[in-house]
Formats: C-alpha cells, sequence, structure tokens
C-alpha cells in the first residue's frame, strides 16, 4: 500500500508543476528509449575512422630487411608516404620507393594497376600488403590517409 501511495504521491507533485500522469510517463518511457538509441549510435559510429586494416600487424620494417625471406606468404599493414616512383608499366603496374611510419628506412613496394591509379610522391597510405617469392612487398588494397 506505501507503494501506491508513493506513486500517487510521485504523480500529485508533477500535476503541479504542470506535467500530467501521461506525461510523467511519456518521459519514464522516453529516458530509457534514448539511452537505447545513443548506445546503439556509439556502437555503430564507433568503427568510423578506423582503418579497415587495423586488424593486422604492422609490418617489421627494420627486421624483414634484414631476413626477408623470414617474412613470406604473411600479411601486413603498411603506413607509409611514397618517397619516389621507381618505375611503372602500363597494364602491370608500378614500384615505388616508401618512407615506412614505423621506421627511418625506405622500402620498395609493387603496387598492381588495379590497386591504385593516381599515386604521387608525398601521399601518404595505409597498405594491405604481402610479402612475396623474392622478398617483393605485393601491395594489395591501400588507402590514402
Amino acid at each position: 500500500m506505501k507503494k501506491r501511495q508513493t506513486t500517487i504521491q510521485t504523480h500529485a507533485s508533477a500535476a503541479k508543476r504542470g506535467f500530467g500522469p501521461f506525461t510523467v510517463l511519456k518521459m519514464s518511457t522516453l529516458a530509457p528509449l534514448v539511452a537505447l538509441t545513443s548506445l546503439v549510435g556509439a556502437l555503430v559510429f564507433s568503427g568510423c575512422g578506423k582503418s579497415e586494416f587495423a586488424g593486422l600487424e604492422a609490418l617489421p620494417v627494420e627486421a624483414y630487411l634484414k631476413r626477408p625471406e623470414n617474412f613470406l606468404g604473411n600479411t601486413y599493414m603498411l603506413t607509409a608516404q611514397i618517397d619516389a616512383q621507381i618505375k611503372w608499366e602500363e597494364g602491370i603496374g608500378r614500384i615505388l620507393a616508401v618512407a615506412t611510419q614505423d621506421s627511418s628506412s625506405r622500402v620498395p613496394v609493387f603496387v598492381p594497376e588495379q590497386a591504385g591509379q593516381s599515386l604521387h610522391v608525398g601521399q601518404r597510405y595505409e597498405m594491405r600488403v604481402t610479402i612475396r617469392n623474392g622478398g617483393l612487398i605485393y601491395v594489395e588494397d591501400l588507402r590514402k590517409f
């Protein structure tokens, strides 16, 4: 009985402030709905701005330069800035020298024609790379940032 009196008192005090029982009911229903919407929005948009290569391990450049054969067949993320275009062949792709973010070294990468059309010196990219035969860093996909 005490709980019912408290509820009646709450509705009565709300009515004094200009809120009817339906307004209080709407507000009490709306608050959890707003909280749920905020939570869903946070979960959906939490992935925004994250790299699609974020799940990949960064290429350990210094170790790669010492023994590239140890990395054959592995896939990594490489964050780098294009330093120079070494060679381009139509229908095949280009070999670029890139300055890596995690090292002071430059490394050559092969970018097939279908992976990147307009690449310019100075641009920065996140790249999904695979180490292929001969230790070649082969760019499978790249995103400018």
